[in-house]
């Protein structure tokens, strides 16, 4: 009774374990062919690195080991016109479309080697196409005419690469191709043509090197010679492969079953299907491997998740502003006013003058370096006579003027060549100094000929600098004390103990900044 149960235990852990590998088996080809995998607009950006991820005047990719099935339009479109050069080696690209070709107008290298192409095709409209390389692909001896007759159109081409293909003679060890003495071979699945070199050679008359070795002109001279014989055999032997075709078993050597799993000791057969299982497996591998790298991080907001976000905030901030506008006194609004800089911008005033008024000074502009590339949707500014309230990408900024200005006539707009936010606001006083001139403003406005006047007074004569009733203070103080009412920061010296300890000094007074 106990062999009976760990026999039938074992052949059911068997059971199990060969069902939950055709579930994967299954599984991965529901995954991998349901679509046809093909060239992308982000995956062209990746590999766009070294363009600075401009796509459109991409005129060299490399687009290898990518598991792909086909070309796809994307790639024609968008870089058609500029490619030069194209990898597309080691992928299980089954057909050259001409749909998919026919962008490639200026294309001088394309790379196929390693895939599961049969016949050249395509390549008609190529007139700068001068390299072409399809090693170890799947082109027969029943296509090679048909390939070659596409061939004939690039004027341009140079060089060529076939090795490895079922229509290319065997090689010796010194890499010498077969002569007409020698019969047809085959190796394993490839079998090949002995005549196939030297076909190519008396049809393609540019051609400098094939498969890697140079064309010399005693061996254009042989082919050619050779040219009518090698073309009759070339029909008579495709007669006899598509015959041989329509009577074997297509799946000699693979079964077209879903659930065939290869074995990792068994030995594969090189054809189209193994290499497109393989081909499928990989690309499952690195789906899930890409899943597990990127399932901890946080998924990036798009451009409408952050503008439903920032208008949220826009209308939460501004509720709160006018409520604390209605319920604090008019004459200390301004020192109940809480400057915060959520986003660390960067900011800065300066002062110009209008056409209208004909003054330099006459308006107050606040420029905030914001980002050049990030849209003015995130953006919102509310501009008051005493401070500035500017939300910028759901981060606020709030800051007291250093004057009073107008709002209504105020604007603002964004900096072409910076990106930076531009403030304008047109002072309530025009002569009232600002920031930017030798005095800062105290807690009564100082005019500007009071200010030129003691300026041409301080280069003469020290002890006339400070105006009489006023203090010169650091600008940081002014602007807190105008702010807030704060009491006199211990760290902060008054411009006037200064100036009683340096009146024997012939030194320039200290700097406001």
């Amino acid at each position: 009774m106990t062999d009976d149960r760990t026999a039938g235990a074992k052949t059911d852990g068997a059971t199990g374990e060969s069902s939950s590998a055709n579930d994967k088996s299954q599984q991965i080809n529901s995954i991998t062919c349901l679509h046809e995998r093909f060239i992308t607009l982000p995956l062209l950006r990746k590999r766009s690195e070294h363009n600075e991820g401009l796509v459109s005047t991409l005129e060299e990719v490399a687009l290898h080991q990518e598991e792909l099935q086909s070309i796809g339009p994307v790639l024609g479109r968008t870089c058609g016109k500029t490619l030069k050069i194209l990898l597309l080696q080691n992928n299980v690209i089954k057909r050259m479309k001409p749909s998919e070709l026919k962008h490639f107008k200026c294309l001088e290298y394309l790379n196929l080697a390693l895939n599961n192409i049969a016949k050249i095709e395509g390549v008609r409209g190529m007139e700068f196409l001068r390299k072409l390389d399809l090693t170890l692909n799947f082109i027969p001896v029943e296509n090679l005419e048909e390939s070659i007759d596409e061939l004939t159109e690039c004027r341009s081409l140079e060089e060529l690469f076939l090795i490895g293909n079922p229509c290319m003679g065997i090689s010796d060890a010194n890499g010498e191709s077969q002569t007409d003495d020698c019969p047809p071979q085959s190796a394993g699945n490839i079998v090949g043509w002995y005549g196939c070199r030297s076909y190519v050679i008396a049809r393609l008359s540019n051609l400098r090197f094939l498969d890697g070795k140079e064309v010399k002109r005693s061996e254009r001279i042989a082919a050619l010679q050779k040219f009518p014989a090698l073309s009759e055999e070339l029909r008579n032997l495709s007669k006899i492969r598509l015959e041989k075709q329509q009577t074997a078993n297509p799946c000699n050597n693979l079964s077209e079953d879903e659930n065939y799993e290869i074995d990792e000791n068994a030995p594969t057969h090189h054809n189209p299907e193994t290499r497109n299982k393989i081909s499928n497996e990989m690309y499952a591998q690195k789906q899930s491997k890409e899943r597990q790298e990127t399932s901890h991080l946080v998924p990036q907001k798009g451009e409408k998740e952050l503008e439903v976000e920032h208008m949220a905030t826009v209308r939460k901030i501004r509720e709160r502003e006018e409520q604390n506008i209605a319920g604090r006194d008019e004459h200390k609004a301004n020192d109940e006013i809480k400057q915060c800089n959520q986003g660390k911008w960067q900011f800065w005033f300066e002062e110009s003058g209008t056409a209208k008024r004909g003054r330099n000074g006459d308006d107050l502009i606040m420029r905030i370096a914001v980002p050049k590339h990030l849209s003015t949707s995130l953006i919102d500014v509310d501009i008051h006579p005493t401070y500035v309230s500017v939300i910028i990408k759901s981060k606020l900024l709030r800051v007291v003027l250093p004057v009073e200005v107008i709002s209504d006539q105020s604007a603002a707009k964004r900096i072409a060549a910076s990106g930076h936010l531009e403030l304008t606001m047109p002072k309530t006083n025009p002569d009232e100094v600002a920031i930017g001139m030798p005095y800062v403003r105290s807690n009564k406005p100082c005019n500007r000929s009071d200010a030129t006047s003691e300026r041409s007074g301080a280069e003469t004569n020290l002890s006339n600098v400070v105006m009489s009733g006023k203090r010169r203070e650091r600008l940081g103080y002014t602007i807190m004390q105008e702010a807030v009412t704060v009491e006199a920061l211990q760290g902060i010296i008054p411009y006037r103990s200064i100036q009683s300890n340096a009146t024997d000094l012939d030194e320039e007074p200290p700097s406001l900044c």
